[in-house]
């Protein structure tokens, strides 16, 4: 057996081994920020628990309320946890419709509108993270089961018009834990986020989320620790 036949072979074995990690999958919903193409079932839901900087608690709900049709509601809640006074940010609300699932060539569309920001100000009634606004997104499963990448494009700013982009990527390993990894807010090279992060399934409808957001900024929200707690469950 020469050395390129031992390379085919050696292939061939990997991927054998490796291609039942990803055999059984789900697609996830979002990544640490931005949003995938999937969505919930008809009549399934999801409420999620983000804690981040200052003790604060980003509460989050999304329900299937259609097949291809997904309403959410969000509500930040700063420094809920300590002694300092608790800043209450109105609530927000957030849409996706998926009009096509993807096949075998094209991938999966979505549209939607998300109205949650990040870093509430009660000052200046904005998020000092603006929320995601109207997006577009596409998802397509690459190379095995599990694999999936995401791209997309945004608009919270009908003034300006500028437009951001984002691509996220997330690995999901037997549904023990998902790999996710990020690229946010692509518009001008200081605003955007590099993030990362793990999901572990603790049960087959509760999971954990460990990540960190804008992961070689400088700002002063850079180099952010937050822990997502994530329940699914059905009507």
């Amino acid at each position: 057996m020469n050395a390129f036949q031992r390379y085919v072979v050696a292939v061939c074995v990997l991927v054998l081994c490796v291609a039942p990690m990803f055999a059984k999958s789900s697609e996830l919903i979002e990544c640490i920020d931005s949003p995938t193409a999937a969505v919930h079932d008809y009549g399934a839901y999801n409420i999620n628990f983000r804690m981040f900087t200052g003790g604060s608690i980003l509460s989050r709900m999304n329900f299937g309320v259609f097949k291809i049709v997904n309403l959410g509601f969000g509500w930040e809640l700063q420094q809920l946890v300590g002694n300092q006074n608790v800043t209450v940010a109105p609530p927000t609300l957030s849409l996706k419709i998926r009009p096509y699932a993807g096949g075998i060539f094209l991938p999966a569309l979505a549209l939607g509108y998300d109205g949650q920001g990040s870093y509430y100000n009660s000052n200046t009634n904005d998020f000092a993270q603006k929320e995601r606004g109207i997006y577009v997104v596409l998802t397509r499963e690459l190379l095995m089961p599990g694999f999936e990448l995401s791209t997309g494009a945004n608009m919270n700013d009908f003034k300006s018009d500028t437009v951001y982009g984002f691509a996220n990527l997330n690995i999901n390993m037997e549904n023990v834990f998902v790999i996710m990894a990020e690229y946010d807010n692509i518009h001008y090279q200081p605003e955007n986020r590099l993030n990362g992060g793990l999901r572990f399934a603790l049960t087959d409808d509760l999971s954990v989320d460990l990540a960190g957001r804008d992961l070689v900024g400088s700002g002063p929200m850079a180099k952010e620790r937050i822990i997502r707690v994530n329940y699914t469950g059905r009507f």
